[in-house]
């Protein structure tokens, strides 16, 4: 009877730490989340304006856009279901191209902060002085080019497709898009117009010429930038936001998104090349190709959500439209083509990009409206409704994107654990079926939270497990205080400036540790076993944290010793999320589970089930530190933690010495009690 409980609970084990499989979705899948998403946004239809209304200047003309491209790509496929929409199809097309505002045939006056440029579009459907933008000229062409290849399925007035014929060729002609003018290293926009116009017009000098001649300048912009300036890459093949800019400008410590948003010019490399635009060179190739890589791994989780740190700050971080506009990259290395790095890499990114969707799904309302376009709630840079409902047009008209390129057919496959390394700022991305995380080392001002310490935690269903990125107390790292209680060493402190040597160093890749020497050459892929290091000094104490990451769980070691006889103590935090709905719980070794409110002793303890709103994770402590006690810290807010839990301290000791006390302790997510106690176990 004892083996079969035994064999038991290790079958629940077995299924408590597997990760649910990954079923790729066929073309009835796509159609049936556009379905479920476009019943959402039905009510911001408005028969009197015969266009989708958001009440907002800044959404409304890309929102049709993006609605437009899925009706569109709806009809051309056959397709019967709420999605297809031909006689919104007729109305939006018509009104993109024949009505003054959103079409501009001259700025009058633009408004301050815009792109104004004539010809072009503007962001609002009926006030003429409204926002112009890369974006939105770029969203547009990349619907109206649907629209017109889907004319006859959806009955479009000949006069209609002249129209978006006219418009096109004049926006790429225009001095805003006409080649060599760039903005920063954004070549996508681009890629997107002159993709458009080549298509409805026949002339394929748009490719020929401009999209050649702006992937030539984007590689200069990598291989030779200018001295002084930060060119496009970084060591690591990290991005940077303003190439022209200074290497160590706020803006150019990191961007997820933009990242994101340039590298998706891989949609259209493959179809510029058939229609004879001159490949780049074998070696430009492999180049990208080997970003493309480093797009995957260091930007994405297998929950399908970005791995996200910006030099935006909270100005981009978490919005849902900046998302979905990321998730066109993902289109194009799943499509397979001569920029996607590998067959498996392909697989891999439909398969992130399925969960994008399902994630998406997830977080709609249970019973209307769409979801929310700030992914967390936090507070600096709320998103309105109508910010909701632009995201929800373009994540459908993402699923559209990769009908039309077809994704569905492809084979898609569960990535394995992957990683990224960035040497010169120590930014480490990791994520496995089982959870995703970060360390950010230097951060050059952009964003409070990071240091040699993972900066957050994510279960494999993208909940927030300990935090979303904070500083101490309401963080992972060691905490050193002096007799009165304060602060005078914190590992959860991000350097603000490169320091040499750095203080970060990945000890153990696949690929190499890394070097500061190069941008070509990424850290980053599949990994078994990941070990990184990184020491912090002040206040006289010297302190190390060491993780090492494996498929499901984080293997966290902790190092302190003081240099001074003032009176130190130090203690190892593990954050959470949820306010009075967040808790931690002792799993003691007699088998009882307490809940943590006073001080306890941690020789006594199993493990600690760090329990936050949504999910939460497992302290497992592998050393037994002689006086060492658990006790619980609460947080106050902070931007980036506006709804703190309590905070579990392991106090190591009341006083440092010379004598380097070590702790350590591994790390597992855990979405409930059971599980916790299984890992304990």
């Amino acid at each position: 009877m004892a083996s079969i409980i035994r064999a038991a609970l290790a079958a629940a084990a077995l299924l408590a730490f597997t990760a649910a499989p990954a079923h790729a979705w066929d073309e009835a899948r796509y159609w049936a989340f556009t379905d479920r998403v476009q019943e959402r946004v039905d009510d911001s239809w408005s028969k009197i304006l015969d266009r989708y209304n958001p009440h907002s200047q800044s959404a409304e003309t890309m929102m049709n856009a993006n609605m437009l491209l899925v009706h569109s790509t709806a009809a051309l496929r056959g397709y019967h279901g709420p999605s297809r929409q031909d006689a919104r199809a007729r109305s939006i097309a018509t009104q993109l191209v024949s009505l003054t505002p959103p079409w501009l045939e001259v700025v009058r006056d633009p408004q301050p902060g815009s792109q104004p440029h004539a010809p072009g579009w503007t962001a609002s459907m009926h006030h003429e002085r409204s926002g112009q933008h890369l974006v939105v000229d770029g969203e547009i062409a990349d619907a109206l080019v649907v629209a017109w290849r889907a004319r006859d399925a959806i009955g479009l007035d000949p006069s209609v497709a002249a129209l978006i014929q006219d418009r096109l060729r004049r926006v790429a002609e225009g001095p805003y898009w006409r080649y060599p003018t760039i903005r920063l290293n954004q070549i996508n926009w681009y890629a997107q117009v002159y993709s458009a116009a080549a298509e409805v017009t026949g002339n394929t000098s748009y490719l020929l010429r401009d999209m050649h001649g702006q992937l030539k300048g984007f590689m200069r912009s990598i291989r030779r930038p200018a001295p002084g300036t930060a060119g496009t890459l970084g060591p690591g093949m990290r991005f940077h936001y303003l190439p022209d800019g200074a290497p160590r400008s706020q803006l150019n410590t990191e961007s997820a998104e933009y990242a994101n948003i340039v590298a998706s010019t891989n949609r259209f490399y493959d179809a510029a090349v058939a229609r004879g635009m001159t490949p780049l060179p074998p070696e430009d190739e492999a180049l990208l190709r080997r970003w493309m890589t480093r797009v995957l791994a260091g930007y994405w989780t297998h929950a399908g959500y970005l791995n996200w740190d910006t030099g935006f700050g909270f100005g981009r971080w978490h919005q849902m439209k900046k998302l979905a506009l990321a998730q066109q990259s993902l289109i194009g290395i799943a499509a397979g083509g001569r920029l996607s790095p590998s067959r498996n890499e392909a697989a891999w990114a439909k398969n992130i990009l399925e969960a994008g969707f399902a994630l998406y799904e997830r977080k709609l309302p249970a019973e209307e409206g769409v979801a929310p376009g700030l992914f967390y709630p936090l507070r600096p840079h709320p998103q309105s409704n109508a910010q909701a409902l632009l995201s929800a047009s373009r994540i459908v008209a993402n699923a559209a994107r990769a009908v039309s390129a077809g994704i569905p057919a492809r084979a898609g496959a569960e990535p394995p654990p992957l990683y990224a390394f960035d040497p010169d700022v120590g930014r480490l991305a990791v994520t496995t079926p089982f959870y995703n995380t970060a360390i950010t080392a230097i951060t050059q001002g952009a964003y409070p939270y990071g240091g040699i310490d993972i900066a957050r935690l994510y279960d494999d269903r993208q909940e927030v497990a300990a935090t979303l990125g904070a500083r101490a107390p309401a963080s992972f790292g060691l905490l050193v205080r002096d007799r009165r209680g304060n602060a005078r060493l914190v590992t959860a402190r991000p350097a603000s400036d490169q320091t040499t040597p750095p203080p970060l160093r990945l000890v153990r890749a696949p690929r190499g540790v890394g070097s500061a020497g190069t941008p070509l050459r990424p850290f980053a892929g599949r990994f078994r076993v990941l070990t990184v290091t990184g020491t912090a000094h002040g206040a006289g104490v010297d302190a190390r944290s060491t993780y090492t990451f494996r498929r499901s769980s984080i293997f966290g070691e902790w190092a302190v010793r003081t240099r001074t006889t003032a009176r130190r103590s130090a203690e190892v935090l593990f954050p959470s999320t949820g306010g009075d709905r967040a808790a931690v719980w002792a799993i003691l070794r007699s088998g009882l589970v307490v809940k943590l409110e006073d001080r306890i002793e941690v020789r006594g303890v199993a493990a600690f089930w760090v329990q936050s709103e949504r999910a939460g994770y497992v302290v497992v402590p592998a050393d037994r530190v002689k006086g060492a006690v658990a006790m619980i810290v609460q947080p106050k807010q902070q931007p980036s933690a506006p709804d703190p839990g309590p905070t579990l301290a392991i106090r190591l000791t009341e006083r440092l010495r010379k004598r380097t006390v070590r702790f350590s302790a591994r790390i597992q997510p855990a979405r409930d009690l059971e599980t916790a106690r299984l890992v304990a176990r």
